[in-house]
């Protein structure tokens, strides 16, 4: 369902022709200012309009006014009356009934919640029943709840973005999934913040372990290099790629061995090396593993309280949330047919009058 935002104006006033949003903010209108920033936190501009009895407008957010002065005048109750038909009128106009936010003082809800309630909309007055200077209070308080909702948003995109620098569990992509986690580690539950020190852990142990497979690999190849008979030795280890394969024929390597002794053992000791390295890959493609699961599960979807965002002051019951009456009993009129009854008939002559 559409929700519509309907805001008091203030007496706020700029010189200049100004956006609604920015005209009617001041110094010292903290009320209005509040709920100015708390529909701009949930990205409700466009759907949200200031009430003004000077001329009974109803203006758009980012609609551009010119300047006009503070009326002293005292609303009459007809002029309220008026008023909210004119509102009513407005919202009828939508092709689908609109949720109605009420960010308004009595002089504006009173009339109009009876006719909300008699066209069957739904609305919520917000900060009702609560005195003027502590009205701002109370949005304060939902600002937090909506930054707070935000940064649990925005943890949800973080773990699924997460989850996704794991898919391919190499230690290459270990690396960008330690990064990726490190942006904010507070938010993890312990079994993954631990689960990333191991990960981290064997990461720096396979870096370690490939730069000195590296290096004995490098000495292998220029030994061989040098031996005027190397490409014998090169063609008997190729035709084996496991270490243990070597020693597959006692008399081949005895040969092997003889000749090339010194070769030989840098091959030995690069192969080992080598195996250092797959072990430190298995455990990362296994952490990774545990880590995909971790962050999957539905309890890891929680979030925890963000420090600074969760309010401690108590909020008084000021939100209330209007239900459409039933339908009221019909009359039949003369021609049978079925009408409202004569109250509502005056009611829509009047709307037509101030449409």
């Amino acid at each position: 369902m559409k929700r519509i935002a309907l805001v008091t104006s203030s007496k706020a006033r700029k010189e200049k022709p100004t956006v609604a949003k920015e005209f009617y903010q001041g110094s010292y209108n903290h009320w209005v200012n509040k709920i100015i920033k708390y529909i701009e936190k949930r990205g409700m501009e466009d759907a949200s309009y200031f009430l003004n009895f000077d001329g009974q407008r109803i203006i758009s957010f980012n609609e551009v006014i010119n300047y006009y002065p503070v009326s002293e005048k005292r609303i009459t109750a007809d002029e309220k009356n008026t008023f909210a038909l004119k509102i009513l009128d407005f919202l009828l106009r939508f092709k689908e009934k609109p949720f109605i936010e009420l960010h308004t003082g009595k002089d504006i809800s009173v009339s109009l919640c009876k006719l909300l309630d008699e066209y069957g909309f739904s609305y919520k007055i917000y900060a009702e029943s609560v005195p003027l200077g502590k009205k701002p209070g109370v949005y304060e308080d939902l600002i937090e709840k909506e930054d707070q909702k935000l940064r649990a948003k925005e943890i949800k995109r973080g773990r699924l973005r997460l989850v996704n620098s794991l898919e391919y569990q190499t230690p290459a992509q270990a690396e960008i999934a330690i990064k990726q986690y490190e942006t904010n580690p507070a938010i993890y539950e312990p079994e993954v913040v631990s689960s990333f020190e191991e990960l981290k852990a064997y990461r720096k142990k396979h870096y370690n372990r490939s730069k000195d497979m590296r290096k004995a690999l490098n000495e292998f190849e220029y030994a061989l290099n040098l031996h005027i008979d190397g490409e014998e030795l090169q063609e008997f280890i190729q035709e084996t790629e496991t270490l243990q394969g070597l020693y597959k024929e006692d008399s081949r390597y005895e040969y092997f061995n003889k000749k090339f002794n010194k070769e030989l053992s840098k091959y030995e000791y690069y192969k080992i090396k080598q195996g250092y390295v797959v072990n430190a890959e298995y455990r990362i493609h296994t952490i990774m593993h545990r880590l995909s699961i971790l962050l999957l599960k539905k309890n890891a979807t929680k979030t925890k309280a963000v420090k600074g965002i969760t309010s401690t002051r108590s909020i008084p019951s000021t939100n209330t949330t209007f239900q459409p009456e039933r339908a009221r009993k019909t009359i039949k009129n003369a021609n049978g047919r079925k009408g409202r009854k004569s109250a509502k008939n005056n009611k829509t002559k009047m709307l037509e009058g101030v449409s």
